[in-house]
């Protein structure tokens, strides 16, 4: 099964990630400037829901970033870590999926993700 992160689950995410400390990216290409830079290139032909978006994360280290790539389908948000660790989580929200990234790290490495901070605990998950 191939995975994909369609427009609509990928503005979803724009929106979940922008009330977050993560950062958005395209596929292999430095973090967006802004949720609007992040939502114009969703809606463009550039975008490629195979491709999908990645969200990235300061670890512990604090002067090292990582990334996970996300997709959505059949109402299961999955993340991908292409990197050394190579880890893999599903969640029903984005929310649960990233927490559960998280939690598949030695939490005492330096590597590990950032805890994931919500900038608005009012805003209901997605």
């Amino acid at each position: 099964m191939a995975r994909i992160l369609p427009i609509e689950n990928a503005k979803q995410l724009i929106e979940f990630i922008d009330n977050t400390n993560y950062e958005l990216a395209p596929h292999g290409d430095g973090i967006f400037n802004s949720k609007q830079e992040a939502m114009a290139f969703v809606e463009s032909e550039q975008y490629s829901p195979k491709e999908a978006l990645s969200v990235c994360f300061e670890t512990l280290k604090g002067d090292y970033w990582d990334s996970i790539v996300v997709t959505y389908e059949d109402g299961v948000w999955s993340g991908v870590d292409h990197s050394i660790g190579g880890h893999s989580m599903t969640g029903d929200t984005i929310e649960e999926m990233l927490i559960s990234y998280r939690e598949l790290h030695d939490l005492s490495c330096q590597y590990s993700p950032m805890p994931l901070i919500m900038k608005h605990e009012d805003l209901i998950s997605a």
